[in-house]
């Protein structure tokens, strides 16, 4: 986690240096914006996916399966939420144009991330930190090279929330791919559980 902070240190004063304040500010709005969205989607769900699963292993697939098919319907609800907020927004103080196209796109990138969260809860209650910790430092330099890239062919913070839905979709191929030697994943929908499991999470996320 040190070495991945340092990594984005450096390549946060790169940034600022090419975007300059006003496209640093609009960058880190839209970053603001759609971090409410991930704390709504997660749901508190990773917390509790590992707690559940490191109790009865023999429950993984269940509560991957699950977890995932939950976040993919609070991910499609806050969909209508965000045109709402950018209608209020219109009202009030319009956002430009591309900040709202970086807001969308960081919201897209917000799916596989949030798949990929799911597939590490499942590492965690098996006790493998170290793998999703290892893919997170090949996610941060994967967003590092691409992001530079993006910055310098002029592609702006926009370019940028490009660059995060093509790592996000890196991430999950590389999780799923490592979680195979644990788990087969199995369709196993249970929509008794998934209620139960965001009534259990409910003040996790509030947490």
């Amino acid at each position: 986690n040190l070495i991945n902070k340092v990594i984005d240190m450096a390549f946060a004063m790169l940034m600022l240096r090419i975007l300059g304040p006003a496209d640093a500010g609009q960058y880190y709005l839209a970053v603001v914006v759609v971090s409410w969205f991930d704390i709504l989607i997660n749901f508190g769900l990773n917390t509790l996916v590992t707690r559940e699963v490191a109790k009865e292993l023999a429950q993984a697939n269940r509560y991957l399966i699950n977890s995932i098919v939950a976040r993919l319907g609070i991910w499609g609800l806050s969909l209508p939420l965000l045109a709402l907020f950018a209608l209020f927004r219109a009202f009030t103080k319009p956002l430009e144009a591309a900040t709202l196209w970086a807001i969308g796109l960081f919201l897209v990138g917000l799916l596989p991330s949030n798949i990929s969260a799911s597939l590490a809860a499942i590492f965690n209650a098996y006790e493998r930190m170290e793998t999703p910790a290892a893919v997170t430092t090949l996610t941060t330099l994967l967003k590092v090279c691409l992001g530079t890239v993006a910055l310098f062919v002029g592609g702006g913070y926009v370019g940028l929330a490009l660059v995060s839905i093509v790592v996000n979709i890196i991430t999950l191929g590389v999780l799923y791919a490592l979680l195979r030697r644990l788990l087969v994943p199995r369709w196993e929908a249970d929509w008794l559980l998934q209620r139960r499991m965001l009534r259990d999470a409910w003040p996790l996320m509030i947490n």
